[in-house]
């Protein structure tokens, strides 16, 4: 990008350029293999750039068209999908999941066990589709402790299992217990996931013809789709985890290939997308729901999507708590900066990937931001580069 883009826009070109050094670091080092990152502002990028390979063995450069697993990074697009549903009068956040899946009512509540033996309630409120949105269903994903009982119980069920469409889910959900009553705590889930069922029931489409024609077709995201066609995989990056040597090492995809068709998709972490695709999502939720003149929400559908719907007691979303930082509608959302200790203002919202992607919205500064790389790592490990990507940056931004 010109200087001249990056300095009307309110950036130091050559602050924004301490990005690409900072990432050619984490090249070198092996730590990560391919990295791209973008930042706009007012709807023109400022800082575009790619470091080091899309394949290792190959030694093949890492392309600003490359195609990444964005993994959960899906969630805020088919929650954004579910609302152009809502603002048609089709559901109401605080409607009863059961009114839509009657197999979830069927759900327990684990509240412990007694001896060997688990203690199972009923569900003593229903849960709601804002209890999806939000990540305070009760449910879970199956792989957050091997000695929860209820959480095992999720992990054997085979809720997500690729070979199974999405309609198959109910059957599953009505014998898994849920972990705490719909609610009461936040806790990461498939809940993401149901949102595309109910999306298929509501709209009588399936998900993925549903994201083309609400969002990725008027959005002109051409090359985001739950896998590559035969002449786009190629532009697919190689996925790396960390080998027996402690070195990157490729490995096979969670959730399956992203380069051939399957039956689940996954409304939680299905989807393939570009830097550039992801852009435009982003770009149209910093406009208020419109890119290009097409609109595909409206702007106050937008701003309660980006507005915290965590009950009081609940301070902070995760386990541990990030500090500063409240939950909307599929998105995190910084309630303070000082309190996370980041840069950034006062509703930045987005979301990240499990191969460790990310991208944000500031709705102050009108910035956004995009990170693409396509490296999972071990469980409690990770690197902090997408705080370091907001910090630099922030950094640059001179007004």
């Amino acid at each position: 990008m010109t200087v001249g883009t990056a300095e009307k826009n309110g950036f130091s070109a050559a602050r924004l350029g301490r990005i690409a050094p900072f990432m050619q670091r984490y090249v070198d080092e092996g730590k990560l293999p391919g990295i791209a990152t973008l930042v706009a502002r007012n709807g023109e990028i400022v800082h575009l750039n790619t470091v080091g390979q899309a394949d290792i063995a190959s030694g093949k450069p890492l392309g600003t068209d490359a195609i990444y697993r964005i993994y959960s990074m899906t969630k805020p697009i088919v929650v954004a999908a579910a609302l152009t549903l809502f603002e048609e009068g089709r559901f109401a956040l605080d409607d009863p999941v059961t009114s839509y899946i009657p197999e979830i009512g069927e759900m327990q509540v684990w509240a412990g066990m007694e001896g060997d033996q688990p203690v199972l309630v009923p569900q003593d409120r229903p849960m709601t589709i804002r209890h999806l949105m939000s990540h305070t269903s009760g449910m879970t994903y199956g792989f957050f402790s091997e000695s929860n009982w209820a959480e095992t119980q999720w992990a054997q069920s085979g809720a997500l299992a690729i070979d199974h469409p999405l309609a198959d889910m109910p059957a599953v959900f009505k014998g898994l217990p849920l972990l705490f009553q719909p609610g009461e705590r936040w806790h990461y889930s498939v809940s993401i996931d149901v949102i595309g069922l109910l999306i298929e029931i509501i709209s009588g489409q399936t998900l993925d013809a549903f994201l083309r024609e609400r969002l990725f077709e008027p959005l002109g995201m051409k090359d985001t789709a739950f896998w590559t066609t035969p002449e786009k995989s190629g532009r697919l990056a190689t996925l790396y985890g960390v080998g027996a040597d402690g070195a990157l090492a490729e490995i096979p995809s969670p959730g399956g290939p992203y380069d051939v068709p399957r039956a689940f998709l996954s409304g939680g972490g299905g989807l393939t997308s570009t830097i550039m695709d992801y852009w435009r999502f982003g770009q149209m939720l910093a406009n208020g729901g419109v890119l290009d003149g097409v609109r595909v929400l409206g702007s106050r559908t937008v701003r309660l999507m980006r507005s915290n719907h965590l009950p009081p007691h609940i301070r902070n979303y995760g386990d541990p708590p990030h500090a500063g930082h409240d939950f909307g509608l599929g998105v995190r959302i910084m309630r303070s900066p000082a309190e996370a200790g980041e840069l950034g203002s006062p509703g930045n919202y987005g979301w990240s990937g499990l191969a460790t992607t990310d991208s944000w919205i500031d709705p102050v500064t009108g910035v956004v931001g995009v990170f693409m790389t396509q490296y999972i790592a071990p469980p409690m490990t990770g690197y902090p580069v997408h705080q370091q990507f907001r910090t630099l940056t922030y950094g640059a931004l001179q007004d």
